[in-house]
Parts: C-alpha cells; structure tokens; sequence
C-alpha cells in the first residue's frame, strides 16, 4: 500500500508549476506583447490562441485516453511526463523570440505555431500530472489535500514568473517610461518561463518515480492508441451528470479568468495607472492567498461537503475581486494616485485569489470522485480522461478568453503602443466595463451550474464499497 510522505505530495505538486508559468506567460503577457509591443491587432492573437484551442480539443482527450491504456515498467503516466521535459520548455522560450522584421502575418504565423507547440507538449505532461494525483489517494478528503499541493505550488511557479519579470525585465527608463514596452525584456521572460518549468518538471519525476509499482496499470493486451475509442470514452464520460456540470463549470470559469488575466496589464497600466513595481505588488496577492486558499477547501470541504464549497468560494471570490473596477466604474473609489488604492486592490484581490483558488480545487478534487463513479460503470480506471477534459478547460482561458477579451479591446478601439495620457477618459471607461461586468456575469453562470451537482460524500462511500466489492472479485 502506497504512504504518501510530505516530500512525495511536494515533489508531485511542483510539477504543477510548469502549468503555472504557461499560464502566466500566456495570459498577461502574449496578448500584451503581440498587440502593444510588436503592434499585432488584439483580435488576432484572440484568433491565434482559439486555433491552438482547436487542437487541444483532439489532443487532450486523446493524451488521456493513451496514457490510461499505457503499460510499461515506468507505469501510464511517467513516460509521457518524462517526454515532455525537453520540448515544453524549449517552446516557451521560442513563443517569444520571434525574429526581427516579421509583418503582421508573420507573426500571426508565429504566435499560431508555437502556441500549438507549446499547448501540445504541455498536454503531454499536464494530462498524465494530473491523472497521477488522483490515482495517489483513494480517500475523499485525502484527494482535496493533493490537490491543494498542486495547487499551490502551481500558482507559486506563476507568481515567480510575474514577480522576477515585472521587476527585473520591465523596469521603466528613461528610454521606456511604461517599461512594459521594452521588447527586450520579453526573450528574458521566455528563458526565465523555460528554466522554471523544467527543473519543476524534472523534480516532479524523480520525486513520484517510486509510487509507480503501487499505482493501477494498464492491460497488457490492450490497444495504447486507439484514437476512435479515446473520443468513444469522452463521450461515455459526458453521459455522468457530475462530469457534464464540473466540465461546463471549470470551462466557464477558466475562460472568465483567462480573459480577466488579459485585461490585467491594461487595467494596471491604463485603469488604475499603476507601474510596472505596483502591478508586480499586486501579482503578490496571489501568494498570500494560496495560503488561506489550502485551508479554506479542505475545511470548507469536511463541513459543508464539496458542492456547497464550491458555490460559496465562486460568490465570494467573484463580488470581492470585480468590487474595484465597479466602485471605480460608478465613481465611488478614490482617485488614481491616492494613497488608499493600492491597499483597496491588495486587500480585494487577496480574498478574491483565496476563494477562487479554493474553488480550483475543490474541482480537482471532484474529478477525482468523478473518476471512481465512472469506474462502477465501466470497471476500468480512466482518470487520465477526466483530467484531460480539465487540462483541456484550463487551457480555454487562453483560447476564449482572450479571443472575447481581444475582440472587446478591438470593439472598443483601444490605441496601441501609447501611454496612459494619451488614452482618452471614454476608452478607459469602456475598458472597465470590458474587464469587470462581462467576466463576472460569466463566474455568476458557473456558480449556478455547480449548485446542481449531488455527488456527495455519502455517495461516495456508496462508490467507494462498490470499487472495493469490484476489485475483491
């Protein structure tokens, strides 16, 4: 029987940050970059990144079909994880170093290309990263633990990224007094995205390798890749009701965030009129809510059971983080530069991150239960399918996200490459009303589709004794 030790829940979650620091490269610095640095219209990248999503929607399934079917002596998952370790962080350095003097379509081409790549080779680790954490615990409460590690550490390898770059490649000079427009400091940003993501990657695999001979294996005479039965089981999987709702829930929720993380640099720089030095303050928000965040789900988790965790955290995450942009929307926050603004906004995004992480994983922890339901039907285990539809979510927020969030910034013709003086008082009201209503209607949606899930931990026990009833025999 596998004991998970303190070093193996942190090795494993550490493997979470190379999701991180895509994430964070993805969303608040590719759009920025393409579009107000190398002068790429917004909804063309928005357009870049829903191709890359096209692909995901193939690969992701598909990786958590192979990987659950796999069988060799380093088990189903190590051997993709293992073959992602090079060429995933090779991609996101060359994401952003495209070569001097492309036009308009070059880069287009460019940011397709390796967002494709870089997407894909992230589907090769991701998918079975995930898969892994929920095959390392049968028990319910244990679950939401493991995820709160991968969570955590997730958003640590994010927040570095953010923090090293806003304060060391984007400081403002004489020659770019927004330092955010230094080209410069964007092939720093790729290296710095690079490195973190592998040493993650390969501490997360050496950390994990002894569970393998305690973890479920495939058949032997089986299929590895079969890619008509992969997209057979998603759609058995979307038959559970539970599926069906957490799926809609994190897609939703995750396309929200991804367009609120692309609005994020705007809203710093152009909104509040924040530097480059404040908005890397406020990216620290995160880290003092991953705290609270991985107490507030499992305890929240063991009172009120899972649902009921989820809702609360999605409602409270979303009224605290939006009040901000619409206290200042109807003229009731204090004025740019006031001495209180930066403390309203540290202190708001504080609760908002706690609640929304805590959501996150209280999802994760959901799939996990998910993942037994569906194994009573089929009698076989196919976590890797129901974490590829939540890689496959996770990735959307680049995807819709910023498709939606670069469509509304060409709606409401937001000027390229300008300082906040130039941008008059209607954009910048527009680019508000862009970043706040729009992405906290779609979070609203989500809380109300997660109160209808009812896999609860009395029901899981009922799972649980069926698995059990099913592997005795």
């Amino acid at each position: 029987m596998l004991k998970l030790t303190f070093l193996t829940k942190i090795a494993y979650g550490t493997g979470q940050m190379s999701q991180g620091v895509k994430d964070t490269a993805f969303q608040s610095f590719v759009v920025f970059y393409f579009s107000q640095v190398l002068g790429m219209p917004a909804i063309m990248a928005g357009f870049a990144a829903l191709i890359a999503l096209l692909v995901d929607a193939i690969t992701d399934p598909l990786m958590g079909d192979v990987s659950d079917n796999w069988h060799s002596k380093l088990g189903r998952r190590h051997p993709f994880m293992i073959a992602a370790v090079i060429p995933f962080p090779l991609s996101l350095y060359m994401l952003f170093t495209p070569p001097a003097g492309l036009d308009q379509q070059g880069l287009f081409l460019w940011l397709v290309g390796w967002s494709v790549i870089v997407r894909v080779m992230l589907t090769l680790f991701n998918v079975p990263h995930n898969a892994l954490g929920a095959e390392l615990s049968k028990d319910y409460q244990e679950r939401t633990k493991i995820v709160s590690y991968r969570t955590f550490l997730g958003y640590v390898g994010g927040i570095a990224l953010s923090v090293i770059a806003l304060n060391s490649f984007f400081k403002a000079t004489e020659e770019y007094p927004n330092g955010m427009l230094n080209a410069a400091g964007y092939g720093n940003l790729g290296i710095l995205a690079a490195g973190i993501a592998f040493v993650a990657m390969i501490i997360c695999i050496l950390g994990t390798l002894h569970t393998v001979p305690f973890l479920p294996k495939a058949k032997k005479d089986q299929k590895k890749v079969d890619l008509k039965r992969s997209f057979k089981a998603f759609g058995s999987a979307l038959k559970l009701k539970p599926f069906r709702l957490i799926f809609l829930v994190q897609v939703l929720t995750m396309v929200a965030g991804g367009a609120g993380a692309t609005f994020m640099l705007y809203l710093g720089s152009y909104f509040f009129e924040l530097s480059p030095g404040e908005i890397s303050l406020l990216t620290l928000t995160i880290v003092v809510g991953l705290i609270p965040a991985t107490i507030i789900a499992p305890v929240l988790s063991k009172r009120i059971d899972k649902m009921p965790s989820l809702v609360s955290c999605l409602l409270i995450a979303t009224f605290t983080s939006f009040s901000p942009i619409i206290l200042r929307l109807i003229d009731v926050l204090p004025a740019n530069g006031s001495s209180s603004i930066m403390p309203i906004l540290f202190a708001t995004y504080v609760v908002g991150y706690s609640f929304f992480i805590a959501a996150g994983i209280v999802i994760g922890s959901m799939l996990a239960d998910i993942a037994d339901l569906h194994a009573t039907n089929t009698k076989k285990r196919q976590e890797g399918l129901f974490f590829a539809a939540n890689s496959f979510a996770q990735k959307a927020t680049f995807g819709i996200g910023t498709l939606l969030a670069g469509i509304g910034l060409d709606v409401i013709a937001f000027p390229k490459q300008v300082d906040v003086s130039m941008v008059s008082s209607e954009t910048i009201f527009n680019l508000g009303m862009l970043a706040g209503p729009m992405p906290m209607a779609i979070y609203l949606l989500a809380a109300f589709l997660a109160s209808k899930y009812d896999l609860n931990k009395k029901k899981h026990e009922e799972i649980s004794a069926q698995l059990s009833a099913q592997e005795g025999t």
